[in-house]
C-alpha cells in the first residue's frame, strides 16, 4: 500500500511539474491572401479560359498550447475564397473578352503544429478543413449572378507557414503575430469553370480533374497570455 501512495505521489508531482511547462494564449486573428482554384482542364484551354489575380480574407479566434518551443494551435476562421478568371470568346470582329469569379463563403478549422517559443519566431505546419457555406458565380459580359454552391466540395488544404510573435510587455501580456501562410488542396474542390459550366460535365470535359485550391497571404492576430 504505502509503495502504491509513494507511485501516485510521485505521478502526481510529476504531472503537476509538466502542467507548469505548458503555456497557453488565445486570440483574434485575420487574413489577406491572393486565392486561386487551379483545375488541369481549364488551365489546359489556354485564352479561351485563363487563371486572373483575386483574393480573398478570413478572421477568427486561434487557440493555442505551447510546450517550450513546440506548440499546437487550433483556429475557427470565417471568410471569403475567392477565385478568378479571364478570356477571349470567338474571333476576329466576333471576339469578345470577359473576366469572371467565383466568390466562396467558407469556414476554415486549421490544426497546426508550430515550432518556436511563445514569443519571437516560428513556423507552422498542418492541414486546414474548409467547409464551403456558399458559392456565387459572375461574368463581366452580364449583371447576372448564379448560385453554384451544389458545384463544389468541401475541401481539405495542407499548411505551411513563417512568422514572428512580439510580446508588448510583460505588464501588457498581450503578444502580435504577424506571418505569411501559404495553403494548397490535396482533396477535391469541384467547382464550375470559368463560363460557369460544371467542372463534372462530361460532355464538355470527358476526363475529369480535380480542383486544388491554393492561397498565400499575411496574418495578423492579436494574442492574450492566459498562461
Amino acid at each position: 500500500m504505502k509503495k502504491l501512495v509513494l507511485s501516485a505521489g510521485i505521478l502526481a508531482m510529476t504531472m503537476s511539474a509538466k502542467a507548469q511547462l505548458f503555456t497557453f494564449d488565445a486570440g483574434l486573428k485575420g487574413a489577406y491572401c491572393a486565392t486561386q482554384m487551379f483545375n488541369n482542364n481549364i488551365s489546359d484551354l489556354g485564352a479561351i479560359q485563363d487563371y486572373k489575380m483575386s483574393t480573398g480574407s478570413n478572421y477568427g479566434v486561434a487557440l493555442n498550447a505551447n510546450l517550450k518551443n513546440i506548440g499546437v494551435t487550433i483556429e475557427f476562421l470565417g471568410g471569403q475564397f475567392n477565385t478568378g478568371y479571364q478570356g477571349t470568346i470567338g474571333s476576329g470582329s466576333f471576339a469578345s473578352t470577359y473576366t469572371s469569379n467565383v466568390e466562396l463563403n467558407t469556414f476554415s478549422i486549421p490544426i497546426l503544429l508550430k515550432l518556436g517559443e511563445q514569443t519571437g519566431g516560428y513556423t507552422e505546419i498542418g492541414i486546414s478543413t474548409n467547409g464551403v457555406r456558399r458559392a456565387t458565380y459572375s461574368n463581366s459580359l452580364t449583371t447576372a449572378t448564379s448560385d453554384v454552391t451544389g458545384k463544389y466540395n468541401n475541401f481539405t488544404t495542407a499548411v505551411l507557414g513563417f512568422g514572428s510573435k512580439v510580446s508588448l510587455g510583460d505588464k501588457f501580456p498581450l503578444i502580435l503575430n504577424v506571418g505569411v501562410r501559404f495553403q494548397y488542396g490535396f482533396t477535391d474542390a469541384g467547382g464550375v469553370d470559368a463560363l460557369g459550366v460544371d467542372l463534372s460535365n462530361k460532355l464538355a470535359y470527358p476526363t475529369y480533374q480535380n480542383s486544388s485550391a491554393a492561397s498565400i497571404g499575411l496574418n495578423v492576430g492579436l494574442t492574450y497570455k492566459i498562461k
